[in-house]
């Protein structure tokens, strides 16, 4: 049960899953790591780009409800072991990630995202024990940076399916599972 968000730090979250893909003896995982072990909270990054996102994440479900007529759950908390999930959306069996990024169309026309964000997909997968996600994806340009409180427009709102497969959720479990045994013993992981 997640009671607050004052104690995320104690668990490995969706937007920290590309860390367990890291080569666990890099300067990156070994400082994040040592955090982790000593259950110090990690230091909190925003930037414009990251606070449009968080004002405009409502207001992009909310267009997504209303063009495809659905009504999903938002906010979904979870833990499982050491992880964390906090979910933006959930369609009955779904995960979706919702992103506002200047890159959202460039993901609709090569059909990629960034592997940061599938990993972070996958690691939802895994705390929920569902099997589909997405991300809805919102372009945006340099005018909403500025203006973010203006209406969204259906036009500039894209849904990307994310296939995951369970061969990729069970290597992450695994993952996730000796990292938390780490945790347990208070040691680094070896390669």
């Amino acid at each position: 049960m997640i009671t607050t968000t004052s104690d995320r730090y104690k668990y490995i979250g969706g937007s920290e899953a590309n860390m367990i893909y890291m080569k666990y003896n890099t300067k990156t995982f070994i400082k994040w790591w040592e955090k982790k072990l000593a259950e110090v909270p990690e230091d909190e990054f925003n930037n414009k780009i990251m606070a449009v996102g968080t004002i405009l994440e409502h207001d992009i479900i909310d267009l997504y409800e209303s063009v495809y007529g659905v009504k999903g759950i938002r906010d979904e908390s979870r833990i499982k072991g050491i992880a964390r999930a906090n979910t933006d959306y959930i369609l009955d069996d779904k995960i979706s990630d919702v992103k506002a990024s200047s890159k959202a169309f460039e993901w609709v026309i090569s059909d990629r995202i960034p592997p940061n964000y599938k990993r972070q997909l996958i690691h939802y997968l895994y705390v929920f024990e569902l099997y589909e996600a997405s991300i809805i994806a919102y372009q945006v340009d340099e005018e909403r940076m500025l203006y973010p409180f203006e209406e969204l427009e259906k036009g500039k709102l894209f849904e990307i399916p994310v296939i995951i497969t369970s061969k990729q959720i069970q290597e992450h479990r695994q993952r996730v599972e000796y990292l938390e045994h780490c945790r347990d013993l208070m040691i680094f992981p070896k390669e």
